[in-house]
């Protein structure tokens, strides 16, 4: 197929969910007639500019583009399958139907996912067909049915990146049921990993330089562990990151492991598709991983100005009750007691008094109070490395709700827990959180 016939043939699925490249012959002639001639670079930024004007040609301008990102969708589809779908399992045909649904109508109820693509595109930040593909390649309902294929798109070393020490020992105990010793190996060569590898990253981007994560060099391996051959040091590395993916699909609702017959290369896979874009994956990982980091540095430091703040005020009392409050504190949040079993261990009578004490609810809404702000002008200075300052200013009023529906969820789950008669552990964030933070207000306590 020639270039030029992409800008007038729909490629639409037929209903029994085969592609079908269909020729729409009012947008060829009008194609021919006033796009045709100019010089082919400039045909997407030409017709889109035609349909932007709102003029009488628009409606056919739109038909033309839909018809060029239709195909750019269908290319995504068969790329995917065509590097996943042996070891994963799944055809192009099954991908189709999730973003390939323009029937060619200008009248349609429901717009199509090409005119969609068409209706966020910046022609400034980038090619009409690089956007088409970063948006069909991300769509949510395509990741979601890879995910269920247990495929989850993000190289080794963006998992390694956006992994903390503690969700790794979780991961191995849990999940892979791994021992003590196997637990501690792996966060030590995690940590070696992080102080080396992220380190060039970091270097790597106060120098301008971004994009995929690569593999790790020879002299980064040495560095990561000097007493093994690199290529040594390399396979432990894709061994911890191959079991954090398998988690991290298993979380997402996807299946379990799948045989790969050969080992899926994740960095060859991804640098041998020079027609696709950028994966951003990995800078969603890096500003994932850079928020969460946030979120709880930030959330430890709202629960530390809310007990101080507490603490000042119950000191003034007669008599003083700050000490009862960390105890109490520290008795129902980290050692997971009903408040009237150790009612009298802080010097009251009943749970009825440990309840007003303590006022769980007051505490979480405080928390809550002090958190959202502070999250919030973090992230959006660590959002200016990944988004335009146009683009965020754009999305700031999304930001915020994001946040606020973030930090309430955190906080219903904290309450959820508390609500649990007996056998509570912490395993909220807000727990976790409050229970490393009330230390520092019970000095020579035991943890």
């Amino acid at each position: 197929m020639d270039t030029a016939s992409r800008y007038w043939q729909l490629v639409r699925l037929t209903s029994s969910g085969q592609c079908q490249v269909q020729a729409l012959p009012q947008v060829q002639a009008w194609f021919q007639a006033t796009i045709a001639s100019a010089p082919e670079a400039d045909w997407s930024q030409m017709i889109f500019l035609t349909w932007a004007a709102g003029g009488p040609e628009a409606d056919l301008a739109q038909l033309s583009l839909r018809c060029f990102i239709s195909h750019q969708i269908q290319q995504v589809c068969l790329g995917l399958a065509q590097r996943f779908g042996r070891d994963y399992g799944f055809a192009a045909t099954d991908l189709f139907y999730l973003v390939l649904d323009d029937d060619g109508r200008l009248d349609a109820t429901s717009p199509p996912f090409s005119l969609e693509i068409l209706a966020t595109y910046d022609p400034a930040k980038a090619a009409l067909s690089t956007w088409a593909s970063r948006r069909t390649s991300h769509h949510p309902a395509l990741n979601q049915a890879l995910l269920e294929k247990g495929l989850y798109r993000a190289s080794d070393w963006a998992i390694l990146n956006d992994t903390q020490p503690g969700q790794l020992q979780r991961i191995l105990r849990q999940y892979h049921l791994c021992s003590e010793y196997e637990v501690t190996q792996a966060t030590t060569l995690l940590g070696r990993y992080h102080q080396v590898y992220q380190r060039a990253r970091i270097a790597q981007r106060v120098s301008g330089k971004g994009g995929r994560c690569q593999t790790p060099t020879a002299e980064q391996l040495r560095a990561i562990n000097p007493d093994l051959p690199p290529k040594d040091v390399l396979a432990q590395l894709r061994q911890l990151a191959a079991q954090l993916r398998q988690y991290r699909v298993h979380v997402r609702g996807g299946p379990a492991p799948v045989y790969h017959s050969d080992g899926l290369d994740w960095e060859t896979v991804a640098t041998t598709q020079t027609s696709q874009p950028p994966d951003p994956g990995d800078d969603q990982d890096e500003f994932l991983q850079a928020y969460r980091q946030a979120l709880v540095k930030e959330l430890d430091g709202a629960i530390a100005a809310v007990i101080q703040a507490n603490v000042d005020r119950l000191r003034g009392r007669k008599p003083p009750q700050d000490r009862a409050y960390v105890q109490g504190l520290h008795l129902f949040h980290c050692r997971g007691l009903p408040m009237g079993k150790f009612a009298a261990d802080i010097g009251l009578t009943s749970q009825v008094q440990v309840n007003r004490l303590l006022n769980l609810k007051r505490l979480r809404s405080e928390v809550r109070h002090r958190l959202l702000p502070n999250i919030y002008e973090t992230v959006r200075r660590q959002a200016v490395a990944y988004v335009s300052a146009d683009r965020l200013q754009a999305i700031d009023q999304t930001l915020e709700t994001l946040l606020a529906e973030t930090v309430d969820s955190l906080l219903a789950e904290a309450a959820a827990e508390a609500q649990q008669p007996k056998g509570r552990t912490a395993k909220s964030l807000f727990s976790q959180q409050l229970c490393i933070t009330i230390h520092s207000f019970m000095p020579g306590a035991e943890s």
